[in-house]
């Protein structure tokens, strides 16, 4: 090793001419670096949710989520296994080893789900799907003197936009309610029509769906036959027949029930200066740039605002990116001052030309750092600028200290800092 470096040190035009390709080969890396506030990281576990509209916690517990267990319970490589059931959901984690084939374990537990026989019938199929650990950076208020479900439609619409703007591509909607169409039937009148709760049920059930009923084959083609009768607003709900009898008579919903076109009963309350507001969250991915996706953003609002409806309004709530570009300022305030502090310090115990050198070699150390980071998947985030706070002292120290050896031999100093090595270039008679 000894040899290699005192090989540079000895060759001028070489030396030189890989000092200047680092430095630029650097520049460019630092501009094709992703920037994120938070590196992106897939844990090799498994969520696996599944949806019991109105069963209780217990019924969860032991209709789903015991079973689901049971049946990953004799799976190989899994570290634990934890749930928790709630009131009409229950939830599975599943986390297995870290040298796991997760491909092939994802698609073991996705069969033993699936082979579950003994789930209620009116459960919704189990959602199994990787963990992510996926994080808001924007957050963007909609907001005013508007209904829910209006202020909810636009804020839908708002979402769409913003995921199709550059360097966004995950956008989630919080402090919204999902619609709900609920159906309270009276005894009375199903006691005045002679219906059973039942009856009721079971005509809903049969009377609003989508679904396919196979294909008519004939001379001129073929035709698909489906049945779309799907009930989605109220007066749909309250037109479904319950009975129908034989001397034309007929009995609908509307008639022994009162259909409510609303929302689901759950406790969520979003207000910004006292108005109703409904959150749009623009969540990190793996591969992006905040900086940009923050550019991006502040443009849409800034013309989005003028093109609302009467009474809404656009704000953003915040933005972490300040933050990013905030530590990033540091970050080049900081190299700045220290790369200035070394300079005179050397010049006032060096010669002016191993000063300015060992300023040169600072930069080239940081400038070969980033040509390599963007191969082996390092971002620019919170946690590498704070890193690169850290080493910026260390670097520096250590230009002052080869500065002091090189004055003296100019080979040892060489071979103690690879990236000080230029200098010697410059007095091969040093």
């Amino acid at each position: 090793m000894n040899k290699l470096i005192e090989w540079w040190a000895r060759n001028t035009v070489a030396a030189n001419l890989a000092m200047v390709g680092i430095l630029v080969a650097g520049f460019f890396g630092f501009g094709a670096m992703e920037r994120e506030m938070d590196p992106q990281v897939r844990f090799p576990g498994l969520q696996i949710a599944v949806s019991w509209p109105g069963a209780a916690p217990q019924e969860v517990e032991e209709q789903i989520v015991a079973r689901i267990e049971e049946s990953v319970s004799d799976l190989d490589n899994i570290e634990w296994v934890r749930s928790t059931s709630a009131e009409g959901l229950g939830e599975v984690y599943i986390l297995a080893e870290q040298t796991v084939d997760f491909s092939r374990f994802m698609n073991d537990v996705k069969i033993r789900v699936d082979s579950i026989s003994s789930f209620p019938r009116d459960i919704e199929p189990p959602q199994v799907q990787q963990w992510v650990n996926r994080e808001e950076f924007i957050r963007v208020a909609v907001h005013g003197d508007l209904g829910e479900r209006e202020l909810k439609r636009l804020a839908e619409e708002l979402r769409r936009e913003a995921a199709n703007l550059s360097a966004i591509s995950v956008v989630e909607l919080f402090g919204t309610r999902r619609e709900e169409v609920s159906i309270e039937v009276s005894e009375l009148a199903m006691r005045r029509y002679g219906l059973s709760f039942q009856e009721v049920a079971d005509a809903i059930r049969a009377s609003s769906l989508n679904q396919s009923a196979g294909t008519v084959r004939t001379q001129v083609g073929t035709y698909q036959l489906k049945v779309r009768s799907q009930a989605d607003t109220e007066q749909e709900f309250a037109n479904i027949i319950v009975r129908q009898s034989a001397d034309g008579g007929t009995i609908r919903v509307g008639d022994v029930a009162k259909v409510v076109d609303g929302f689901e009963d759950s406790e969520i309350l979003a207000t910004l200066n006292g108005e109703p507001a409904v959150l749009i969250q623009v969540m990190t991915t793996e591969t992006m740039d905040i900086v940009t996706a923050s550019e991006s953003i502040r443009a849409w609002i800034a013309e989005r605002r003028s093109t609302l409806p009467a009474g809404a309004k656009l704000t953003l709530w915040t933005d972490n990116a300040e933050d990013f570009n905030s530590r990033l300022n540091t970050i080049g305030s900081s190299a700045l001052q220290g790369l200035v502090l070394v300079l005179l310090i050397l010049l006032l115990t060096l010669r002016p030309k191993v000063a300015f050198w060992v300023a040169v070699g600072i930069a080239t150390a940081y400038a070969g750092a980033f040509v390599l980071l963007p191969s082996v998947g390092v971002s620019l985030n919170m946690l590498s600028t704070f890193a690169f706070l850290l080493v910026l002292g260390i670097v520096v120290d250590d230009a002052i200290v080869v500065g002091k050896v090189f004055t003296r031999n100019p080979t040892t100093a060489a071979v103690a800092s690879v990236p000080q090595c230029w200098a010697r270039s410059w007095w091969p008679n040093r």
